[in-house]
């Protein structure tokens, strides 16, 4: 096409892609150059006439239907969808709404953005339920950028480069927005919201789980960003095990709790002696009688484990454990609160010494456990006037065990026990036929335990190298230099394992605040063609 003939004004606009602009002369010599008649067109020379309130009713069509209205228009009165008559119909009507938005860019803009923001209202006034996330939303904010793209185009020839443009607009600005969305109002797990209320301080991957999580703890041997992402999680065990003891304490009274520094050997230590406090203020009140009822209850025990899977010198020593306390029974008929407090001591004591060892040797533990409980609910039914207080610390030891056996699986100083390790002393604990409450998850502590497990839980193998290595390349920009804008890239994704930088991204909103957000943020990928036909609106001003 020879264009030598269009003024240089002429050749920047059609360069720039802004036909509206183009003098009628030179409309006239590229209609001429395609072997077309020229269609009337904006232009500041010879202005085209229209009709305000179809060119309004036009500017809402082209938003509602991502810029397909001209061609549809033209479609429609034409009965044609190509050829001389379709085109120089959908030329006039591009004339015509070029010249109504030349003249009056405001109403032009907000109209048909208003168009452009009909299916998008709609789906956030009814949320459409879908389970892709974040990719879920950039892929649809390409695709409605790519159709918007399409419509827009000129002519069929500018459509896929339209389109390819469009799409890389639509899907990072679904991306920004959408990620913007989920820092104003953080859709957390409730289970990850669960643990936050007890005072468990989340991370990204503990809140939303899934990749994110698995990239956290990736990351965790990364220099700088590793150190932090550790320290945050070491944090949250430490508050779950805090979390743990506080339900403890809760069994005896509602408001006794830890105190802010107190960990690991010294939370325990405290957590046993409010216990065993408990137990020595209510002792001295007490009493056992013996009677061949009390008898039959110790024989059972014995009988149970007898038949089980304990070898003939550990059924032997339970033995001579039992005859030991009946003959002290039998001589006294009736011991007092404090020496009965003192022998169920004693068989917790045992049973822990058992609870690490191997083979048949570690059921003695629950041989012991067992004779515990005996003991326990015999010092409840035969005092009812103290059966309400016993219940309490009753409940609160029966938990405590649980702890016990937990903290028996730590290794290091910090003794700080993993949700894991707690759920595995939840199951061995369990001494229900074919350990059924574990199975009905109705176990004493399972539910914080289990909850702990998937909120905290290694999710990643620890030999995950691979990985790794590529959440490195991921943060470093896969060299040792770190670029300056990936620094403070990294240091604006580290914040959330701060203090204040949890708090500001994962406090709780007000509810309606929230629900607002979560439907704005449903709705963004199909308001794209909209949002993007006013910023091209905006510039062109």
């Amino acid at each position: 096409m020879d264009l030598s003939k269009l003024s240089t004004k002429d050749l920047e606009y059609l360069k720039a892609g802004q036909l509206d602009k183009i003098s009628t002369t030179g409309l006239e010599e590229l209609a001429k150059q395609r072997g077309t008649p020229a269609a009337p067109s904006a232009s500041v020379v010879a202005p085209v006439e229209y009709s305000p309130k179809a060119e309004v009713a036009r500017a809402a069509a082209q938003g509602l239907t991502f810029g397909f209205a001209d061609e549809l228009e033209a479609m429609f009165r034409t009965g044609q969808i190509s050829g001389d008559q379709y085109k120089q119909m959908r030329d006039q009507l591009r004339a015509q709404q070029a010249q109504f938005k030349q003249d009056r860019p405001g109403m032009t803009a907000s109209t048909e953005f208003a168009g452009s923001m009909m299916m998008p209202g709609s789906i956030f006034r009814n949320p459409v339920t879908r389970q892709a996330g974040l990719v879920g939303d950039v892929g649809i904010g390409a695709a409605m950028g790519g159709l918007y793209g399409a419509g827009a185009a000129q002519e069929m020839q500018d459509v896929p480069s339209q389109a390819f443009i469009n799409s890389l607009f639509g899907g990072g600005g679904t991306a920004a927005l959408s990620t913007l969305g989920r820092g104003l109002a953080p859709n957390v797990r409730p289970e990850a919201a669960a643990l936050r209320e007890q005072g468990i301080p989340l991370t990204p991957g503990s809140a939303f789980g899934g990749a994110i999580q698995k990239i956290e703890q990736s990351a965790e041997s990364m220099p700088i960003i590793g150190s932090i992402v550790t320290g945050a999680r070491e944090k949250q065990f430490e508050q779950f095990n805090t979390a743990v003891y506080n339900k403890v304490l809760r069994n005896i009274d509602p408001t006794l709790k830890l105190g802010s520094n107190v960990t690991g050997r010294e939370a325990y230590n405290f957590v046993e002696s409010k216990i065993n406090d408990e137990y020595q203020r209510i002792a001295p009140a007490l009493r056992i009688a013996y009677s061949p009822r009390v008898e039959k209850s110790f024989d059972a025990v014995v009988s149970r484990y007898s038949k089980g899977k304990l070898g003939t010198n550990e059924v032997k020593e339970f033995e001579t454990y039992v005859n030991g306390l009946k003959s002290d029974f039998a001589a006294n008929q009736v011991i007092d609160g404090r020496r009965a407090q003192a022998i169920k001591e004693d068989l917790g004591n045992m049973a822990q010494a058992y609870s690490s060892a191997q083979g048949s040797q570690r059921l003695l533990a629950n041989a012991y456990r067992d004779l515990q409980s005996l003991y326990m609910n015999l010092m409840r039914n035969q005092n009812p006037a103290y059966a309400k207080e016993l219940t309490k610390v009753d409940s609160a030891f029966k938990d405590f065990v649980r702890v016990q056996t937990a903290m028996a699986k730590t290794r290091g100083e910090e003794a700080i026990f993993t949700p894991s390790q707690l759920e595995q002393a939840v199951r061995q604990s369990d001494k229900s036929v074919r350990k059924g409450a574990f199975a009905r998850g109705n176990a004493p502590m399972q539910e914080l335990a289990q909850r702990g497990v998937s909120v905290l839980g290694q999710k990643v193998p620890d030999s995950g190298t691979a990985s790794r290595g590529m959440v490195g390349a991921l943060l470093t920009g896969g060299a040792t230099y770190v670029d300056p804008t990936i620094g403070a890239l990294t240091g604006l994704m580290s914040a959330p394992y701060y203090k204040y930088g949890e708090k500001m991204m994962f406090s709780p909103r007000p509810e309606s605040f929230a629900e607002a957000v979560q439907r704005a943020r449903t709705a963004v990928p199909y308001a794209v063609p909209g949002l993007i036909g006013l910023t091209e609106n905006l510039m062109s001003r």
